[in-house]
């Protein structure tokens, strides 16, 4: 019967049993592994997301690069995930390509450049930043699903629709406080599914909440930081990159800081899996569009080993 090899990490995180757990199962060059032994070997970990790893190669200006697919517990194959990214750069680069400090992940929604210097990683994020705007997105739509936020907190700031990707899609619901985003723990349930743009209705759609820490916006440093928290139905997720990207372009345009703005956030405190995330994100020189975004974090292994599965 044949084998792989997988590793386990927690992602966005150096400590163990913190962070967002993700499952790299390591694919040899003489090995084809159809999509659906992936949804089989997905469905089995029980994961947010796994990540099929295929064998290094040798890009053509001499950086190593690895083939990746992504995919979601639901189960299904996903063009981007964050957290995956940077759990397979930290991976990749300080493992299996013997502390090479950059290379090159080539994953369905493009390539992306990855760096890792003192255990954290860098990734140029593939992006194609939309806003929706063709539906009106009604609070009574979110208060839905949310009883207990009807009940203290009021309204909510803002309610956007992001995808920072086409096919990864985000309610991005501003909170007035920490009270407002505890108290979500009470309201996990049906979701509300946003009336996406015509052209960009597919994919995957979660719930991002998120509260701006920072009393004035922007500290000395010149860093927003953030508390969020990403829900789809019954499921939260630990650390949500891709929304963590959404959320920071949007609020980049809102806030227009200046072209380059660094973002902290902070997710999975609630869940007693603490994340931290770091986006840096650019705009062009008139600031009415994304033009590079950059996410960081760190990863640590936390179980090796090998699974069978049926031809």
């Amino acid at each position: 019967m044949p084998q792989l090899e997988f590793v386990t990490v927690d992602v966005f995180t150096k400590t163990r049993f913190t962070g967002n757990p993700l499952a790299i199962v390591k694919v040899p060059a003489d090995r084809d592994v159809s999509t659906e032994q992936c949804l089989e070997i997905t469905r089995e970990f029980s994961l947010s997301e796994t990540l099929f790893l295929h064998e290094q190669q040798t890009g053509n200006d001499g950086v190593p690069e690895w083939r990746v697919r992504i995919f979601i517990a639901a189960p299904a194959e996903i063009p981007f995930a964050g957290h995956p990214t940077i759990g397979a750069a930290c991976y990749a680069l300080s493992t299996l390509a013997k502390g090479a400090q950059k290379g090159r992940l080539i994953c369905n929604a493009g390539p992306i450049g990855i760096q890792y210097t003192d255990g954290v990683a860098r990734a140029a994020i593939p992006h194609n930043y939309h806003r929706h705007s063709e539906h009106a997105f009604k609070p009574e739509e979110v208060y839905g699903s949310h009883e207990v936020m009807i009940r203290a907190c009021g309204k909510a700031k803002a309610i956007d629709i992001v995808s920072p990707v086409k096919g990864m899609n985000f309610i991005a619901i501003e909170l007035p406080d920490l009270e407002a985003l505890a108290l979500e723990n009470n309201a996990l349930g049906p979701q509300p599914k946003p009336r996406l743009d015509e052209e960009w209705d597919e994919g995957f759609s979660g719930s991002l909440l998120y509260v701006i820490t920072n009393a004035s916006t922007c500290n000395d440093d010149g860093v927003v930081k953030l508390r969020t928290r990403m829900i789809e139905g019954a499921f939260e997720d630990p650390a949500t990159g891709s929304a963590s990207c959404g959320v920071c372009a949007l609020l980049a345009m809102k806030l227009k800081l200046g072209r380059t703005t660094k973002f902290e956030l902070t997710q999975g405190v609630e869940m007693g899996r603490k994340s931290d995330i770091g986006v840096l994100l650019t705009l062009n020189e008139s600031m009415d569009a994304v033009e590079r975004i950059e996410l960081s974090g760190s990863a640590v292994k936390v179980m090796e080993g090998r699974l069978e599965y049926e031809l």
